[in-house]
């Protein structure tokens, strides 16, 4: 018989899933005794071992009788056609098991992952409200050198001695902001540093002058 989960089956099971469907489907009659181990062994091109094995397990659900030296003698249709039904719907159990198995690994692993990101989030988002908490804001006002420039390109930690940690254009905020942002007339930068260095930032997005020493 062909049968759709060999590949998961034992050679074993296999050969007796054969064997109990070619009875159920009247290859072999009820009361017929077949051949001996060796010679089954080599109509199924497998070991006697395997044989044995097979018929052992028809055995035990009586589709047949073993007589020992005198060959197999075919008990049941009946039987022999409840032990595939039973195979195949305990074998299919098994399968959705393995599926759902799998699945449920799968899901672990994804709500793993989803755990870490909310925790890098919540990580995330709480390092930016202490930020917020201790920064002021700094507007770029037409005309300031800054228009065009990254915080990078600027060099705004350097000249100044502030920290941009984040830039908010038209609503949004930009944390950290990187080389891509060119900064524009009108952003709100948000930063941290001493008075004296935030005041100095101011005045350059402003597009004032320092004042004079003295």
């Amino acid at each position: 018989m062909s049968y759709s989960h060999d590949e998961e089956l034992a050679r074993y099971e296999q050969i007796a899933l054969m064997i109990a469907g070619e009875i159920g489907r009247g290859v072999y009659a009820e009361g017929q005794r077949v051949s001996g181990r060796s010679i089954l062994a080599g109509q199924y091109g497998v070991s006697p071992e395997t044989v044995r094995k097979a018929l052992a397990l028809l055995q035990a659900r009586q589709v047949v009788e073993v007589v020992p030296g005198s060959g197999v003698i075919i008990l049941s249709r009946q039987a022999a056609r409840n032990f595939t039904r039973d195979f195949e719907e305990h074998n299919s159990l098994e399968t959705l098991e393995r599926r759902l198995d799998a699945l449920v690994k799968q899901r672990n692993k994804l709500n793993a992952e989803i755990d870490k990101l909310v925790r890098e989030i919540v990580h995330f988002k709480t390092g930016m409200l202490k930020s917020m908490q201790n920064a002021e804001e700094v507007l770029v006002a037409p005309g300031s050198p800054l228009i065009g420039k990254s915080v990078q390109e600027a060099q705004l930690r350097t000249v100044t001695g502030v920290t941009v940690t984040a830039v908010r254009r038209r609503g949004r905020w930009y944390a950290s902001p990187g080389t891509e942002l060119q900064l524009g007339a009108g952003d709100l930068l948000l930063v941290v540093g001493r008075q004296e260095a935030v005041d100095r930032l101011r005045r350059l997005a402003e597009g004032k002058p320092e004042p004079a020493n003295g």
